[in-house]
């Protein structure tokens, strides 16, 4: 590998270190004289993670790890930066709809409320940040768990107890495996009274820009049932917020 090559990729890794190690996000210059470098060349470097999802940029253009990273080592700084990006177009969504708002993320075998946008109403039935959710039985369970790999939706399933809530709720292995194969081709998932009685939820997944889901973002609280063409609109308002949240986080 020629010499200039081998400069290049160690001020690259500098600068990811940099990044990474920071307990808050860092500024250009912040990061250029950490790293003893000129902020023209910390900025093409940060540019160049960023497209790549290496690194976030925040709204006060500062940096911090990105998707790739966190996924794997720090994924808790990339959750902040998630939960910061959907909040405020959930927030409006929520203010024009009038209905509530769940942003839900996996870990391992369970998943959870990461944040949530609420209405005015005296009650919104949704249950709080940070409230755990059924795989089998919610929504957003269904769409984060739709595109795994098999061998690691083998390994969830296995060990996983499919509690009856309702009367409505999914029971088995096979039929959970089935409504899968449904989410998929039609892009988004329903909870149709599965978790709660009289509830029903409607999700779509949440994408890096690699096409990988991140996320589930979900209308929630109904109560009663949605005719179609109810359904098909608040979908298409839910994949208008999902590719705006996508956009701002990786471009």
């Amino acid at each position: 590998m020629d010499e200039n090559n081998i400069k290049v990729l160690e001020r690259a890794l500098l600068v990811l270190d940099t990044v990474k190690n920071a307990e808050e996000p860092l500024g250009v210059n912040e990061i250029a004289k950490e790293c003893s470098l000129s902020p023209a060349t910390t900025f093409r470097i940060l540019r160049t993670f960023k497209n790549g999802g290496w690194v976030y940029q925040d709204k006060d253009e500062k940096y911090t790890i990105g998707y790739k990273i966190s996924y794997i080592t720090v994924r808790k700084q990339f959750r902040l930066a998630l939960k910061e990006t959907a909040y405020f177009i959930m927030a409006k969504l929520s203010k024009s709809e009038n209905e509530a708002m769940n942003l839900v993320v996996r870990d391992n075998n369970q998943c959870y409320i990461l944040e949530q946008s609420r209405t005015d109403k005296i009650v919104d039935y949704v249950p709080p940040v940070g409230t755990i959710l059924p795989l089998h039985a919610s929504a957003c369970g269904k769409i984060l768990l739709s595109e795994l790999s098999q061998q690691l939706l083998s390994d969830i399933l296995d060990t996983y107890t499919f509690n009856k809530l309702t009367s409505h709720t999914i029971e088995s292995k096979e039929s959970f495996l089935t409504a899968l194969t449904q989410v998929r081709e039609k892009g988004y998932a329903l909870d149709e009274h599965e978790s709660q009685e009289e509830g029903f939820c409607i999700a779509v997944p949440i994408r890096a820009f690699d096409g990988e889901i991140i996320a589930a973002l979900s209308f929630s609280g109904f109560i009663g049932q949605k005719t179609v063409n109810e359904i098909d609109y608040y979908v298409n308002l839910l994949n208008n917020a999902s590719r705006e949240i996508t956009g701002r986080l990786f471009y």
